[in-house]
């Protein structure tokens, strides 16, 4: 928000701490999009900023700079979610409930889908928008109002339900050999990837808004959950909860 006074650079992979933008930077750069937008997803690519919002547009910034390079005007609702596909494109969706596929050469949808245009997705009375997704090659795994499904980019067509029942998902990754999703219930559920559910864990949470992996830094692999309340739950091996972390403010 307006007054966060930062500096750049921002890079990825640093060990400096947290590093927020002066916001000013972003706002006064030629091209840029209104003061008061409000971002709900951001995502690297490369040294560059990819970054949606309320107001249906996506910006992408220079890391180094904090100057707005590309504007990306397409969806007629919010932007709720946006994620690396590779260098040159990334996926975005939100409130109009459509998954777009963005080529940053040509700054135009190379690529579009709607979830809940495929019946096995459909959810009618939770609406068709989109809260969550992630993308992995030619895969992208999204959900919201739609139950949660796997679509294969190439075809164009849904290719597992991931079925959620009547909860909406908020947060969804790729892991390896494995699909992780959580939302507004205390479960996380592990799908293996071709839709079938390997396990279901209960956390302590009564709903999911993130969760992360560390793959690198042990033999184990650890799973963290945030949501409400605001404990941080630890799962070993991704689906035995070992512990629990206060957040002390």
């Amino acid at each position: 928000s307006s007054g966060i006074n930062a500096e750049w650079p921002l890079r990825p992979g640093t060990n400096s701490g947290v590093s927020i933008c002066k916001w000013d930077n972003i706002v006064s750069s030629p091209g840029s999009i209104e003061s008061d937008t409000s971002f709900y997803s951001v995502d690297w690519i490369g040294d560059n900023i990819i970054s949606g919002g309320d107001n249906g547009k996506l910006i992408e910034v220079d890391g180094n700079t904090g100057t707005v390079i590309n504007n990306y005007d397409g969806h007629s609702g919010s932007v709720n979610v946006v994620r690396k596909r590779d260098q040159n494109t990334f996926v975005s969706a939100g409130f109009d409930g459509i998954c777009r596929i963005w080529d940053r050469r040509s700054k135009e949808v190379e690529q579009q889908f709607t979830p809940s245009s495929w019946q096995k997705a459909k959810r009618s009375k939770l609406g068709s928008h989109i809260t969550c997704l992630d993308v992995w090659d030619d895969w992208v795994v999204c959900g919201g109002g739609p139950n949660l499904s796997l679509w294969y980019l190439k075809e164009e067509s849904g290719i597992a339900l991931l079925d959620m029942g009547d909860a909406v998902p908020s947060v969804v990754r790729f892991m390896p050999d494995t699909i992780v999703a959580a939302g507004n219930s205390p479960y996380l559920m592990h799908w293996g990837l071709s839709g079938k559910l390997k396990y279901k864990v209960t956390s302590k949470l009564e709903s999911v808004k993130d969760i992360s992996v560390n793959t690198v830094a042990r033999e184990q692999p650890v799973l963290l959950a945030a949501g409400t309340p605001s404990d941080i739950n630890v799962f070993l091996d991704l689906g035995y909860l070992s512990h629990t972390v206060p957040f002390l403010v």
